[in-house]
């Protein structure tokens, strides 16, 4: 991918005194080359070096090659990088807008003779000797501004720099300081949708691009690139970049967002096709089995939010059924959100009665669709222990129901009752809702149909349940709060704390001897 150079010449032959277009596809070629006589290869030269040593360039080496940096948006600072037929090298500058002289395309000749061989870690690079860093560590010094020209000779520009097609699981170190291309990949679910870098602290970050085969690659974004607040794609296609490496670790750098063009419908890592979450209950016969290649598309029903379910769980259905997650971590996938999860080489099985997906990488989820709804099933509490197997994990609705429980709060098992009969609703002490009182009355009830040894209901928070009057006795409500202290969550007998939005709770304040919430 080349990069618009224009010399300032060409830019003032092209003011018109009429509208024209003024696009170019391509620079076109221009420049003079003084062809210089070449007498090595960047292979060649780098072949010299040993790691983690430092070798002075005494001979008369001339090399040459096209430039495939471009600091124009920082992700590049003071590094030039160019490469030829043989291979690809870093040259250390202290030199910034390097772009303005070396654009992407131009052939440039490098005198080699008093310049040094180092690296960083595996990368080897070309800089002006040996000297040490703040921290009193070796390192390659940069070439002085003043002697870049003594050193490096400007030739043609608008040159074409074909990168080099390569997959992620087959790099060498000869494709290392190259312009390389990486076909249908995909941001990690992790890192889609994620800024490219810290762009407030100007941090450099770590993002990960997978191929279908989940085969991976980092690709290394600085904080203080123009972009690193831009968002990563959520798709698939293309992205180019010039290799680096660190130590055994191969990573891409970017030149600007030009270079990632991610349109595509996103593959299923693992190579399988999407399942209807049917089949895949079909397929347990009773005892646990891996499963092949493949993933499913649904919508979350469960709300990790509201700690309803542990923070590792998560429910989901499709028009076909719905079926339970276990994932190895906890989750952020919200409840409302479209969920692809690719189940390729997990494990199938029950957990006291409960079918679920287990041992599932956070990785293999991707939030895939704007946010969605299910209906509920509309049911009595028959239907929904006669169809316990078939409905599990789905949602059903309930209405004309009354909640009981010892303690008078949905904490704990709670007994779900109508006209046809009974069956127990359980919230776990986490929930964030656990200690509100029931409500009286019949109520329209929404919940997730789960098991646990034996049929069971689940809310994901209070507004799954509709109706019904309050507990207390009177309408009014007198509390002075005497007593707290300031600055703390409430808590008071027959009283439930309960962030309304977001995780902040309720809390007491004093001033001037007064105290309230």
């Amino acid at each position: 991918m080349n990069k618009l150079f224009i010399p300032l010449f060409a830019i003032l032959l092209l003011i018109p005194a009429s509208c024209v277009d003024l696009e170019y596809d391509q620079p076109p070629a221009g420049g003079q080359d003084p062809n210089l006589p070449v007498n090595i290869t960047i292979a060649e030269l780098k072949s010299r070096h040993s790691l983690e040593e430092y070798e002075e360039i005494t001979d008369d080496a001339i090399l040459s090659g096209l430039v495939v940096s471009d600091d124009t948006e920082g992700n590049f600072f003071k590094q030039l990088v160019i490469q030829d037929a043989t291979g690809g090298i870093e040259m250390r500058i202290e030199m910034s807008d390097l772009h303005n002289v070396y654009p992407v395309g131009r052939k440039v000749y490098v005198k080699a003779k008093g310049l040094w061989l180092g690296d960083y870690n595996g990368l080897i690079q070309l800089g002006a000797g040996q000297g040490v860093d703040n921290q009193g560590d070796p390192e390659l010094l940069r070439i002085p501004e003043s002697l870049v020209a003594q050193y490096i000779i400007p030739a043609t520009y608008g040159n074409t720099v074909t990168p080099k097609t390569l997959n992620v699981d087959q790099l060498t170190l000869s494709d290392v300081s190259t312009l390389v291309r990486f076909e249908n990949v995909q941001f990690v679910s992790a890192d889609a949708g994620q800024t490219y870098a810290d762009a407030v602290l100007k941090q450099t970050t770590n993002r990960e691009i997978e191929d279908c085969s989940k085969k991976r690659l980092i690709v290394r974004t600085s904080g203080y690139a123009s972009f690193a607040g831009d968002i990563t794609p959520s798709l698939n296609g293309v992205i180019e970049g010039v290799l680096s490496v660190f130590g055994d670790v191969y990573q891409l750098t970017i030149r600007d967002l030009d270079d990632v063009a991610m349109p595509n419908e996103r593959c299923t890592t693992g190579g399988g096709q999407v399942t209807n979450i049917s089949a895949i209950r079909q397929l347990f016969t009773g005892t646990l089995a891996l499963l092949p290649a493949g993933s499913i598309k649904g919508v979350v029903i469960s709300d990790y939010q509201s700690l309803s379910v542990d923070g590792r769980n998560l429910y989901i259905q499709d028009a076909t059924g719905g079926i339970a997650i276990r994932f190895k971590d906890p989750h952020s996938f919200p409840l409302g959100s479209e969920l692809t999860l690719d189940y390729s080489g997990d494990t199938l099985k029950e957990f006291h009665g409960l079918l679920q997906i287990s041992g599932v990488s956070n990785g293999d989820g991707f939030q895939s669709g704007t946010p969605g709804d299910v209906s509920p099933r509309i049911a009595t509490i028959n239907d929904v222990l006669s169809n316990a197997q078939t409905w599990e994990s789905t949602l059903v609705k309930l209405d004309s129901v009354t909640l009981t429980s010892g303690g008078g709060t949905y904490e704990g098992e709670v007994i779900v009752e109508d006209a046809t009969g009974s069956m127990l609703l359980f919230t776990r002490p986490q929930a964030s809702f656990s200690s509100t009182a029931l409500p009286t009355g019949k109520v329209s009830l929404t919940a997730i149909v789960s098991e646990y040894d034996a049929p069971q209901l689940i809310i994901r928070n209070l507004t799954d349940v509709e109706g019904g009057g309050s507990t207390g006795g009177g309408d009014d409500l007198d509390e002075d709060f005497t007593g707290l202290s300031d600055n703390i969550d409430i808590s008071l007998s027959g009283w439930a704390n309960i962030p309304v939005k977001g995780t902040r709770k309720w809390r007491s304040q004093v001033d001037g001897g007064n105290t309230y919430a």
